[in-house]
């Protein structure tokens, strides 16, 4: 059996390395790296999202450490809720933390959380050379993992409420930076696919490597 606290504790030290993280990057910017606001857009509609999201599924793992029977009055999905499975969920998280965590590094002072106007470099290698958007993919990974976890009404509406929410901005981030950097980016995307590669790829280059904005993650 899983014990319940575990989750908890991977997104606590998740939260405080991909805090960290930003951090550094905004103390090299002179500025936040986060580029969400709180204006009434598109964009910072996903965030909000992302926000809410996150504390739901936090707070809820927390609190069916501390109160276990919490999945049955959450809806709990019975063919789901196996040791096995969860394990399994577990694993997946710690994976997705990792390539969330590793994406973080591979971008350097081009991380951002969101759209940012200012022209940054490129990035194709590591982790981007298999996936145009990993960080994403890790985040999914992340709650797709805490379903399995707890599989529950609850979590399979946040898991949703994700997924819709990273499609939006994955799709609103490639356009953002199409705009910007025209033909060397759509090059780029039919080296490397949105999500994952699914063949081996010993190198991806893209010729145009002017400073671009990389708000792909």
């Amino acid at each position: 059996m899983l014990p319940t606290l575990l989750p908890v504790l991977l997104l606590v030290g998740l939260g405080i390395a991909f805090t960290l993280l930003t951090r550094r990057v905004s103390q090299r910017l002179g500025r936040s790296a986060n580029r969400f606001g709180a204006g009434d857009t598109a964009h910072n509609f996903v965030g909000r999202v992302y926000r809410v999201s996150g504390a739901v599924l936090f707070l809820y793992l927390l609190a069916r450490s501390l109160w276990p029977a919490i999945d049955a009055a959450a809806g709990l999905i019975p063919v789901l809720a196996r040791p096995a499975v969860a394990w399994i969920g577990f694993a997946i998280m710690v994976a997705g933390s990792l390539v969330i965590l590793a994406a973080q590094v591979q971008m350097g002072a081009s991380w951002r959380i969101g759209l940012d106007q200012e022209r940054t470099g490129l990035v194709i290698s590591g982790l981007f050379a298999w996936s145009r958007n990993p960080t994403f993919l890790g985040m999914i990974a992340v709650v797709l993992g805490a379903f399995f976890i707890a599989p529950t009404a609850v979590t399979a509406v946040v898991l949703t409420a994700a997924w819709i929410a990273f499609s939006v901005q994955v799709r609103m981030e490639e356009e953002h930076l199409q705009r910007i950097h025209g033909v060397a980016y759509d090059r780029y995307c039919t080296t490397v696919p949105r999500w994952i590669a699914v063949r081996f790829r010993a190198e991806t280059q893209v010729a145009d490597t002017r400073p671009v904005d990389h708000a792909g993650k």
